[in-house]
């Protein structure tokens, strides 16, 4: 009787563990919400990925698979929408959270869509990955940090 006792109390233990574990956990969806910079592109094994990218795309007679991104603020709103600030211009599209967590998907209108790997994603940093339908002879990494605003610093306090 005793061992049984013993056996609910593990067991009911383990689910109020993983119950109390699995709602503190922060959603990509949260953490990716708020203004990010992107302060960087880099290029894994050589230049010749954005060669590639840039012929396909100029092959293709409709929108081009990639935009290159050139230091840029992005405004990740709760309700989807995307705002980018590009030389003092702003343009808003759209964006979700795919797969398990681990793709960005970006609209532009109906007619393109740009997939990301999220490799990184925490209160301070992200990172993105280049997914392309071109077979590329290196990968694109977008690299951004969170701009630091008073709010954000009332967050984390």
């Amino acid at each position: 009787m005793k061992l049984w006792i013993a056996y609910i109390s593990i067991f009911i233990l383990g689910i109020g563990g993983f119950a109390f574990a699995f709602k503190h956990v922060t959603s990509p969806e949260k953490t990716i919400l708020g203004e990010w910079k992107e302060i960087d592109w880099k290029y894994e094994t050589s230049v010749a990925f954005a060669a590639d990218i840039a012929a396909a795309s100029k092959a293709k007679t409709e929108q081009p698979e990639f935009s290159f991104h050139k230091a840029e603020d992005w405004s990740f709103l709760p309700d989807g929408r995307l705002r980018l600030v590009i030389a003092g211009k702003e343009e808003t599209l759209t964006w979700r959270i795919k797969g398990r967590g681990h793709v960005l998907q970006i609209r532009y209108g109906a007619d393109r869509i740009e997939n990301y790997q999220l490799t990184v994603l925490d209160n301070n940093r992200m990172v993105l990955n280049a997914e392309s339908d071109v077979q590329a002879r290196g990968i694109a990494q977008l690299i951004f940090e969170r701009k630091k605003t008073e709010t954000y610093a009332q967050e984390i306090q």
